[in-house]
């Protein structure tokens, strides 16, 4: 069990692999998340491009600035 209670649901659309680690970009009805993983991490899984997967979100804050 998680005591994270962000869970979103939703289907990979994209899947960028580097040398260390790789994008994970999930549809969740018709808005995208991007997740930045470890390569090991999406070899682990078995993350392919159109699979089901949910994110799960446990933050105290997300900061973003654009000037």
């Amino acid at each position: 069990m998680l005591s994270a209670r962000n869970r979103l649901t939703g289907e990979v659309v994209e899947l960028q692999t580097g040398d260390v680690t790789a994008e994970v970009t999930i549809d969740v009805n018709g808005e995208t998340i991007t997740a930045v993983i470890t390569r090991e991490s999406v070899e682990n899984l078995e993350i392919e491009e159109g699979m089901e997967l949910t994110a799960v979100v446990k933050a105290t804050d997300v900061m973003v600035r654009s000037d």
